[in-house]
């Protein structure tokens, strides 16, 4: 049962996400992240659904996770494993189960769990003033979980970059290098964004969930896999 109650509206098909601690930096507990998996799960599998946004209100998109009050002490590794890595991780694993493109509207910076969280979606529109930073090594701690998030958006040689520099990228810097699809300039990005949104919400849901199936299901395919993987889809969809 979820404890934490993410806001929540569905207008024409897109269901919004809003990460409602914008007073913390839109920093989630792990239990939060558990909660947004569910959230995420859920909304995915409506009916009248066809697009999953998540966004931050305030000064971050999301500044990270908040980790006050965690301790491993008295934990064995499997434990640490699955009562505190996994609820990273089950976030990430919402994303990719869910049927339907999620798209994160990132207008004000994202830093660690955060730029992991808007990278790992499968479409991240951005404002020209934000940023996105990998700040773990900062901290002293290997973010292998963030690398799991983006490792297959972003090519390796700019994933060294951002992981072992622990910089703040911009939002065109961000596009360059696959952590973002798009950068739109600041006063433009709520007319733009909610522009693409509408249009993609218009889309048949069939279309929708065969487009993100074959994206997720098709890269790790040698050319004639993916080439008979599209042509079984596609059938399957006109018939």
């Amino acid at each position: 049962m979820s404890s934490f109650a993410f806001a929540t509206s569905t207008t024409n098909g897109v269901v919004r996400i809003d990460l409602s601690r914008p007073d913390e930096g839109n920093k989630l507990t792990r239990g939060m992240m558990r909660d947004l998996s569910e959230t995420i799960r859920k909304h995915g599998q409506e009916a009248d659904t066809r697009v999953v946004v998540l966004e931050g209100r305030g000064d971050f998109f999301c500044a990270g996770r908040d980790g006050r009050g965690e301790t491993t002490d008295g934990l064995k590794p499997h434990e640490v494993r699955e009562q505190m890595m996994g609820a990273v991780l089950s976030v990430y694993a919402a994303i990719n189960a869910c049927p339907l493109p999620v798209v994160a509207l990132v207008r004000r910076p994202a830093v660690g769990f955060g730029a992991a969280l808007a990278g790992g979606c499968d479409i991240t529109l951005v404002a020209e003033d934000a940023s996105l930073a990998f700040s773990e090594i900062k901290h002293g701690i290997p973010p292998t979980l963030a690398m799991a998030a983006v490792m297959k958006k972003v090519p390796a040689k700019a994933l060294a970059w951002l992981i072992f520099s622990g910089a703040d990228v911009s939002a065109r810097e961000a596009v360059t290098m696959g952590l973002a699809s798009k950068a739109f300039a600041a006063d433009a990005f709520a007319a733009e964004s909610d522009r693409f949104l509408n249009e993609l919400a218009s889309r048949p849901r069939i279309v929708l969930e065969t487009i993100k199936k074959f994206m997720l299901t098709a890269q790790d395919m040698s050319a004639a896999q993916q080439s008979e993987y599209a042509g079984t889809l596609l059938a399957l969809v006109r018939s």
